[in-house]
């Protein structure tokens, strides 16, 4: 598999837990929930506007993320059979989650970048 795109979600504040959720299903192995970063800092601690996480990724999965944002009611059906696959004893994003997810992300076109990572 090579890693030839590098994909950028940038989300508003209000909806780093759903997209936690979203990205826990969206990465093929482990670790997609803390995608978009760990505990806030501070006393009290700084609450950004926005979050935004970057990935490397295949030309197939930005092209895949680019049509499910597209589509809230495919993005919940992907994102709740993984979870009945892989973490079945969690509650997945409803498709309300997933719609406001859809709407207020903002997602990179997925351009082409140099190699970014060996074949796996």
């Amino acid at each position: 598999m090579r890693y030839t795109h590098r994909l950028t979600i940038t989300i508003p504040a209000a909806l780093y837990s759903v997209a936690c959720a979203i990205a826990r299903s969206l990465d093929p192995d482990t670790g997609g929930s803390e995608s978009f970063g760990g505990q806030l800092q501070g006393d009290p601690p700084a609450v950004p506007e926005t979050y935004s996480t970057t990935t490397p990724c295949t030309a197939e999965f930005a092209q895949q993320a680019l049509a499910m944002v597209g589509n809230p009611a495919m993005l919940n059906a992907v994102v709740s059979a993984d979870y009945a696959e892989r973490w079945p004893d969690l509650t997945p994003p409803t498709l309300a989650d997933c719609e406001a997810f859809c709407a207020d992300a903002v997602l990179s076109d997925g351009t082409p970048v140099e190699q970014l990572g060996a074949d796996e």
